[in-house]
C-alpha cells in the first residue's frame, strides 16, 4: 500500500514540475509588444486589386503592420496574410521600424523599385526606416495614404 501511495506522490510531483517548466517556457516565448492606445501616424492602402495594407504607429513607440494580398482572377495564387507588431525609434520625420524576427522579407514588402530613397530604406532583415513626412508610402507597389 505504501508503494502505491509513494508511486502516486511521485507521479504528481513529476507532472507538476513538467507543467511549471512548460508554463515558464510559454511565458518567455509569448513576450508580446503591447500596442498603444492612440495612433501617432497611420497609413492605409487605397482601393486596388493587389493588396490591403495598413501601418499604424502608436504614441508609445509601437506599431502594427497588416498585409493581405488579393489573389488575381484565373490564377492559382493564394492569399498572403501578414500581421506583425513591433517597436520603432524616431529620427526626426524618419521612424525606424523594428520587426521582431519577421517571417517575411522586408525587402520584398518594402520594394525599392516602387519608391524613392526619400520614402523608406530597408536597413536589414528586421529594420526599415520610413519617412512619416510623406503623405503616401508605396508598400509592395501599393500606394498607402497617410490618415
Amino acid at each position: 500500500m505504501w508503494k502505491n501511495i509513494l508511486l502516486i506522490a511521485l507521479l504528481i510531483t513529476i507532472s507538476s514540475c513538467g507543467s511549471k517548466k512548460t508554463a515558464v517556457k510559454s511565458s518567455k516565448d509569448s513576450k508580446e509588444v503591447v500596442l498603444g492606445k492612440s495612433e501617432a501616424v497611420s497609413y492605409k492602402s487605397l482601393g486596388n486589386g493587389v493588396a490591403s495594407i495598413s501601418l499604424q504607429l502608436f504614441e508609445n513607440n509601437t506599431f502594427k503592420f497588416d498585409f493581405k494580398s488579393i489573389p488575381q482572377p484565373d490564377t492559382d495564387e493564394k492569399t498572403i496574410t501578414i500581421s506583425e507588431k513591433g517597436t520603432y525609434t524616431s529620427d526626426g520625420n524618419w521612424k525606424i521600424l523594428n520587426f521582431k524576427k519577421p517571417k517575411f522579407s522586408l525587402a520584398a514588402i518594402f520594394e525599392a523599385n516602387y519608391s524613392g530613397s526619400a520614402d523608406f530604406k530597408v536597413i536589414d532583415k528586421e529594420n526599415v526606416k520610413i519617412n512619416t513626412a510623406k503623405n503616401a508610402l508605396p508598400i509592395w507597389g501599393v500606394v498607402c495614404e497617410k490618415q
